[in-house]
Formats: C-alpha cells, structure tokens, sequence
C-alpha cells in the first residue's frame, strides 16, 4: 500500500483531538480537589485566583485569600471572601489552591468541573458514534450489495427518516423519556447513521463493478468473504472521514440537549450543563459559560480538521488498499 505524508491540517486535528482526550480522561484523576467547600465563602471567584484552603474534621473546606491563627481561632477572610472564624482544633491540614478557570456557583473548580465534563460529553458522543457507524455501514452494505428490492425497501426508510426533522425527534425522545446518558447515546446514534448508510452504499454500488469483485463473485464467494476482503477494506477511508464529521455533530448535539435540561441530568456535569450554569450568572461570572464553550468549538475545529484531512487522504488514494 502507498502512503503518502499525513497533510497539516490532519496532524494538527489529531494532535488537538488527542490532547483534548487525553487531559480529560487523566485530568479529573491528577487535579486536586477541594471536599466539601462551603459555597458562601467561595462561589464565583474569577480565574487565576489563588487562595488558602482550612479542611475541617466534618469535610467542609473553607476558601479564603488569607487564613491566621490567634487565640486557639482559625480567623480566615479577607479579599473576595468574608471574614469566617472556626476553633483551630477542628482543622485537619491547610494548603495552598489556584482556581485556574475560577469556581462555579457552588465553589468548585472550573477546570475540574470542564475536564469532567469534557469525559462524559466525549464518552457519550463517541458511543452514539460506534453505535451510528454500525448501523450505518451495515445498513448501507445491505443495500448496495442486496436485491433491488431490499436496496428500495432500505433507500426509501433512509430518505424518510432523513425528512424527518431530527433535532425534534432529540427533544421529543429525551421529554417522553426520563433523561439519562444510556437513552442519550441511544436516541443519537439511532439518529445519526442514514447520511453513513447513503455514502456506504454509494461505495458499494461503485465497487460492485469492480473486476475483483465480480471475479469473486463469479467464483461463488460467499457474501461475508467479499465484504471482509472487498468491501470493508475499501470503506475504511470514508468511513473514517464522515465519522470524524459525525463525532463534531454529536459532541454539539449532545452540548445543545443538555444546555436545553433535556440531555444528561445536570447533575452529571458535561460542556452543555456547564454553559448552561454559566449562562444563569453570566454577569457575575463570565468564566463559567466562555470556557466550556471554548472547550466545544477547540474540539468540534479540531475534528473538522480531521475530517478535512481524512478527506485529502481518500482522493489521493493513500488510505486504501492498493488497486
């Protein structure tokens, strides 16, 4: 198989892709956090602020820009937070905190809140993803290599639900449906798998005329063998292109569901919960919807890229197998 270098733009998405993955998958586990922070003497406090911590024996954390000890008191305040005193027998340890991204409306990290939510939203859209590319090139294989019959049969559900308006199938799915993220990944990739399933059909159709193809079929190839040797290998590039474009699409589908409150609980912090918090108290604290939403248009560039780049691969051929 030739191969030709990987363009720019294609090692830049994958290189924004990866590190994007890599720090929310790593970052909730390597990022201290602060238990218990009561949210009267921290909430709201702007990026880059750099406080003292006072954990007590009963869990909380109390927040402040300074803390000092007089007469058996922890005498903590000062700056953003009001001046709170507590018996300096019931701290536990006391340590040094940056908020990097600020704190949200109950005291608690930014940055830990968007690497965490940054996992699920990930974990949610590239499951609806699998789920969307199985459905998808199975469907689009049936199809292009079946009767004509079960090519108009497929074709015609295709086209219909693809006239049907899927934002609103979203809501009206998560609304009748108690939300949760299995029905999440479930309504999206039931959703997102016709515009695969025309393009592998396409594909398939093309290649159906192949010499090899027929050959194999001439030969009495059983079905499974000339999609494993014939088919699939020849799909891997479009396949991969469209679904470095879908994973985008998902990633604001699922951003748009949970900001609406009909996505994931927003107990469960994701980048849609997050902008949506962030959009109550917008002028109070700017950090709280400007970062997660940076966090969703660095991820959806970056595999736009990918799919820019998949996508001058499959016309110069590097990425299939050689003819």
């Amino acid at each position: 198989m030739d191969t030709a270098p990987l363009p720019p733009r294609l090692k830049a998405g994958l290189a924004g892709v990866v590190l994007m993955t890599a720090a929310c998958v790593a970052g909730p586990w390597l990022l201290p956090t602060l238990p218990g922070t009561d949210p009267a003497r921290s909430a709201l406090l702007p990026p880059g602020t750099r406080v003292e911590v006072a954990v007590l024996a009963d869990g909380r954390a109390l927040v402040a820009a300074g803390m000092e000890q007089r007469d058996g008191l922890l005498v903590a305040g000062g700056g953003p937070t009001p001046r709170v005193e507590v018996p300096a027998d019931t701290v536990v340890r006391r340590s040094r905190h940056t908020f990097w991204l600020g704190s949200d409306r109950y005291g608690r990290d930014l940055l830990v809140e968007l690497l965490e939510g940054g996992r699920i939203s990930l974990a949610v859209a590239a499951t609806a993803l699998g789920l969307a590319v199985f459905l998808g090139v199975g469907v689009g294989l049936l199809a292009g290599s079946g009767s004509r019959w079960l090519d108009a049969v497929l074709m015609r559900a295709v086209d219909a639900l693809m006239a049907f308006p899927i934002l609103f199938l979203l809501i009206l799915a998560v609304a009748v449906f108690r939300p949760s993220p299995p029905l999440l990944v479930a309504v999206l990739g039931a959703t997102s798998w016709m515009g695969l399933a025309r393009l592998v059909r396409g594909q398939v159709l093309s290649l159906r005329a192949r010499p090899f193809v027929v050959a194999s079929v001439a030969a009495g190839s059983p079905w499974h063998r000339i999609w494993r040797l014939h088919y699939l290998p020849h799909l891997t590039g479009p396949v991969a292109q469209d679904a470095a474009l879908r994973m985008g699409d998902l990633v604001l589908a699922e951003a748009t569901l949970s900001y609406l409150g009909l996505g994931i609980p927003p107990s469960i912090p994701t980048w849609g919960s997050l902008v949506a918090q962030g959009h109550k108290v917008l002028m109070d604290g700017w950090w709280l919807a400007t970062f997660p939403g940076l966090a969703i248009t660095g991820l959806v560039i970056c595999l736009a890229l990918v799919g820019d780049g998949l996508h001058q691969l499959v016309r110069e051929g590097s990425v299939n197998p050689a003819r």
